[in-house]
């Protein structure tokens, strides 16, 4: 089933003229590797999100790897990452990498299994821009009409559709940049959103393993390895695990930085750069089960009104409404970190390169 070759024995990789071949990059300076995230489910049910996460990943078939929450390795992911090959030949698709020194072939359909992922759609490279995936970025945005390339997950509108996003860039496509939307991204939230698969989910990985980028993927490397019944190399370092709690979404700009568990404001991002400032939960307003999949400034606007009046007139001691009307002059990532905590999710969020 899977060709795992001797520790002894080399391989050399030649230059391809396949598009469809893409070959491993060493000595790149890629760092250090990030710990796959976890969901933060506290922050999740606090926010009103945690239905409509648990909707999106299982219509997106990854409910078995999102509740595997194994331990990660510094080593063994670095080295899987670095070395990792997708060749999608058109009968016999294979990944092939290292575990530590042991080189190993694996075909497709089993590295899916070994993930948990339906191996089903088309394995083809996506095309720039496709137009199903655009009008989805689209209509997640309330009409943000930029190219795919040059998105950003902070233009998702409804937050749970955006934590998912976020979530998919730091657990699932290994090498992703945590700020830029991408087609990789856009493929797995049709699956989430419509239950259809029109891109086969497992090459997807497999493309975005092979690039270049920020180092994630300790839980997929895990998995293979256990797949594989290989032993864990016992002078390997356990990664810290990380979740998307509320530090991580302050760091995505996704809450405001003086949000509590207690008090959780949502920053909603609009195509012209106004923001307005939502406090969670907000299930009507945000429910993914309401088409279209983003909101109009009016209607989110007519809704905090509502919200507002009704606040004032419950209660004889209720204090002013609260000025949810905000413009920042810059909307990119930031790197917010509470002040005494540390933790191993906060790495580098500056934007790579158009992605591949």
């Amino acid at each position: 089933m899977y060709d795992i070759i001797g520790i002894r024995t080399s391989t050399r990789i030649r230059r391809s003229y396949n598009e469809d071949v893409i070959a491993p990059s060493f000595d790149e300076g890629n760092g250090d590797p990030n710990a796959s995230s976890f969901p933060c489910y506290e922050f999740l049910s606090n926010a009103g999100l945690l239905d409509d996460f648990l909707t999106l990943i299982g219509k997106a078939g990854l409910t078995t790897y999102m509740e595997d929450e194994r331990k990660q390795y510094y080593m063994l992911t670095k080295i899987f990452v670095e070395s990792f090959k997708f060749n999608n030949k058109h009968f016999n698709p294979t990944v092939a990498f290292k575990i530590y020194g042991t080189p190993v072939t694996m075909k497709l359909k089993d590295f899916c299994a070994a993930l948990g992922i339906a191996p089903a759609g088309t394995a083809k490279k996506i095309e720039d821009n496709p137009r199903v995936l655009l009008e989805l970025y689209r209509e997640i945005t309330n009409d943000d009409c930029r190219t795919i390339q040059r998105g950003k997950i902070r233009n998702i509108q409804l937050p749970a559709i955006k934590y998912f996003a976020y979530y998919l860039a730091t657990s699932i496509l290994g090498r992703e940049n945590t700020s830029n939307i991408s087609s990789y991204h856009l493929a797995f939230l049709i699956a989430a959103l419509t239950g259809e698969t029109p891109y086969h989910l497992g090459s997807v990985i497999a493309r975005r393993l092979s690039n270049k980028g920020p180092i994630y993927g300790g839980i997929i490397a895990s998995r293979i390895l256990a797949r594989l019944d290989l032993p864990l190399d016992p002078n390997d370092v356990e990664i810290p695990p990380v979740r998307l709690d509320i530090a991580a979404m302050k760091s995505h700009q996704f809450v405001t930085v003086d949000s509590s568990m207690d008090n959780i404001v949502y920053r909603m991002l609009f195509a012209d750069g106004d923001e307005r400032e939502v406090l969670l939960p907000q299930t009507d307003l945000f429910s993914i089960d309401r088409k279209p999949w983003s909101r109009s400034k009016e209607e989110v606007d007519e809704q905090l009104k509502i919200q507002g009046f009704h606040q004032q007139h419950d209660s004889e001691d209720a204090e002013p409404s609260y000025d949810y009307t905000v413009t920042y002059p810059v909307a990119s990532s930031s790197t917010y970190l509470e002040p005494g905590r540390s933790s191993s999710y906060y790495g580098d969020t500056t934007s790579w390169g158009p992605w591949e």
